[in-house]
């Protein structure tokens, strides 16, 4: 057990130098920061996320990307009662040719019915059709994740080695963990509470580290530094102050930097409600249930097959262990697809 433990060690120290620590690139001047500011929004806050962790934020920093490029118009309603309502018009003159492929990805999201839709008509898409969503919405980010990769922002064998060795030692730690325990309860070796506890935070660490490790190159670290110094500098913003409307907001590229960075603002609530963030919100609680309830299973079933292996003969044990091993192993795997997908979103 021992060696085990000294064996994670090495392993949580592996992944540390591998994807945490990149020198120098903790600094950036004002010329690199102006330069990340002029990023389009949906760019810097898929930087900024090292993935989609609020995606309905940056479809909303991209529509108000749209607006400014004149590809769309966003018109608010001039009533006073209603004055954050709107309506959200292509554009049918644009030339097709000066689109790239993620513009093109939301305006087909956008108006794949209709060449208009209202703030109301958005809401819906977006919440009540979640499932056609994520299929639209997986490809935007292909598409954005092959831009970087492009500009040198993310290192693609780093990526790659990432995704197949992450899924591999999450299945053999479950599996890892799993024997352990059942060994603890049968009493059939030295484990002591103690060794167990310490492998189990050291598998918790390990796999935490694994899937918050940073596959940016030296050039994408530094971008990612100068869009966390720019974030800081517009955290308490806001935009909605006297003589300015949401007529002017939506024609802010600072304003859309800030969807895309998450930031919680009037002008934000007042574009868009809270109930798409709700939303997304339940289905992350959902995923985690799902999780600590595969997890209770996989214990439950531990901890009867170690009350049978008592009363069983020494020939069954091992078939016993090859059966259990399997289903931790694809519970493990359904485990990590989901812990996966909440992390990226």
């Amino acid at each position: 057990m021992v060696v085990l433990i000294l064996f994670n060690i090495a392993i949580i120290v592996y992944i540390y130098f591998k994807y945490y620590n990149i020198p120098n690139v903790y600094n950036s001047t004002n010329e690199e920061i102006e330069k990340v500011k002029q990023t389009e929004s949906i760019i810097l806050g898929y930087i900024n996320d090292q993935g989609f962790e609020n995606n309905y934020d940056l479809i909303l920093a991209e529509i108000i990307e749209l607006n400014i490029k004149k590809y769309i118009s966003i018109e608010y309603n001039d009533d006073k009662f209603d004055k954050y309502n709107y309506i959200i018009k292509l554009n049918t003159d644009i030339n097709s040719d000066d689109l790239n492929k993620y513009e093109m990805l939301i305006l087909s999201f956008l108006f794949e019915i209709k060449p208009e839709i209202t703030k109301t008509e958005l809401e819906n898409k977006l919440s009540n059709s979640f499932e056609s969503y994520n299929f639209q919405y997986n490809q935007l980010k292909e598409v954005l994740n092959k831009k970087i990769i492009e500009e040198n922002i993310l290192d693609t064998k780093k990526y790659e080695t990432l995704n197949k060795y992450t899924k591999k030692y999450i299945v053999i730690s479950a599996i890892m963990l799993i024997v352990t325990f059942i060994l603890y309860l049968t009493k059939m070796s030295g484990v002591s509470s103690l060794y167990i506890l310490i492998y189990i935070l050291e598998k918790i660490l390990s796999s935490l580290l694994l899937f918050n490790a940073s596959t940016y190159t030296q050039i994408g670290q530094k971008i990612k530094y100068c869009i966390d110094s720019y974030k800081i500098s517009i955290q308490d913003k806001e935009y909605l102050t006297n003589n300015i409307t949401m007529k002017d907001i939506v024609n802010n590229k600072e304003f859309a930097n800030s969807l895309a960075l998450h930031i919680n603002t009037e002008a934000k609530s007042a574009l868009f409600n809270d109930t798409i963030i709700k939303n997304a919100t339940n289905k992350s609680k959902k995923s985690i249930i799902y999780i600590i309830a595969s997890s209770v299973i996989v214990l439950l079933i531990g901890l009867i097959i170690s009350k049978i292996i008592i009363l069983l003969p020494k020939d069954a044990i091992k078939w016993v262990f090859i059966i259990f091993t399997i289903s931790a192993a694809c519970v493990a795997d359904i485990v990590y697809s989901i812990a996966k997908d909440r992390t990226k979103k």
